[in-house]
């Protein structure tokens, strides 16, 4: 299991400071989650894409945890995706523009 996330910073120093804070957040449903790779996004200007890992062991705290990082969830196979562009779709954390939750392996 995997989150991408889809953070507003323009320095990579602001982009640790908002993956700290999410770090935090998911501590805080008992979910565990690691830092793989943090880079621009080529996409969008002062925007980051960081993967964190999910630590197995966290799998069944996961539902309570989307609810509370955002208000709307599109469900695809194998994933759920968030982001601040859906209708309907609020989004809780601070500087998180989009985030998904890959659920493979």
């Amino acid at each position: 299991m995997q989150f991408t996330l889809f953070l507003e910073a323009s320095t990579l120093e602001e982009t640790k400071q908002a993956l700290d804070n999410f770090k935090r957040f998911t501590a805080n449903y008992d979910v565990s989650v690691s830092v793989s790779k943090v880079e621009e996004y080529w996409k969008i200007e002062d925007m980051y894409k960081a993967l964190l890992g999910v630590n197995k062991s966290s799998e069944c705290n996961m539902k309570t945890l989307l609810s509370n990082i955002a208000s709307n969830w599109l469900e695809l196979p194998d994933e759920y995706l968030a982001s601040k562009t859906m209708d309907d779709c609020e989004i809780y954390i601070p500087n998180l523009y989009m985030i998904t939750l890959n659920m493979d392996d």
